[in-house]
């Protein structure tokens, strides 16, 4: 059989490995945009939770200024009555400690503000990032995509003329998809994929005389060294 159909084989195999890799880059850029988008994600969500806490502590702090202030004039009230001094302790050390509360209230505002600042001027920066990479990836996923085009056309020109027996075996293990490609070749009397023992007889039909063989196990088509 003509090396001249094994060296197409072998070309459509070279061509397909480049194909796969056109596609790996082509998905390494969208990793790249979809772990930007979901950095962006994060923090918004995080910025969301901050507002959220942001108004409750608002909340808290304007229940604690009505208390202190219910509770200064019940206690002003108290004085003015000539109430017991106990009571009257016991209500200083009640807004003591809501002033306390209220004073922590104020810390936690404080800190929540400069968090809220950290993130959206990180997501400033990051909406800019974006934009720029997006651009940048956007430009090299075309690039791929047109080369991609151009192998598809080198790889039906391919097809199109090997022979039937060739091109019918070639069709239904490009249909199985199998990792690596339909291609493989004898390593030290073995399958160089699934490590199949090859015969003496099928290694001299593959090398020798240039047959078209499968492997036995993995299905596929032996490349002659050689071609």
């Amino acid at each position: 059989m003509s090396l001249e159909w094994f060296s197409r084989l072998k070309e459509y195999d070279s061509l397909s490995r480049s194909r796969s890799g056109l596609l790996n880059s082509i998905n390494e850029q969208k990793k790249r945009i979809e772990g930007l988008n979901t950095r962006q994600s994060d923090n918004l969500a995080q910025l969301a939770v901050l507002k959220s806490d942001y108004i409750r502590l608002q909340q808290s702090l304007h229940e604690i200024e009505q208390k202190m202030k219910v509770q200064s004039e019940q206690k002003q009230r108290w004085i003015d009555t000539g109430g017991d001094e106990k009571k009257r302790l016991a209500m200083e050390a009640e807004l003591a400690r809501q002033e306390e509360e209220g004073f922590e209230l104020l810390q936690k505002l404080d800190e929540n503000e400069v968090e809220r600042k950290d993130v959206q001027t990180f997501l400033e920066g990051l909406a800019k990032t974006l934009l720029e990479i997006s651009t940048e990836a956007k430009e090299e996923i075309k690039n791929f995509e047109g080369q991609i085009s151009q192998l598809d056309l080198r790889l039906e020109g391919l097809m199109e003329i090997l022979p039937p027996e060739f091109k019918d075996l070639l069709l239904k293990l490009l249909k199985k998809n199998l990792a690596h490609g339909p291609f493989t070749r004898i390593e030290s009397g073995h399958c160089f994929f699934c490590r199949y023992q090859i015969s003496r007889v099928m290694e001299s039909e593959i090398d020798m005389q240039k047959l078209l063989r499968q492997c036995p196990q993995c299905s596929r088509i032996f490349i002659p060294y050689g071609t």
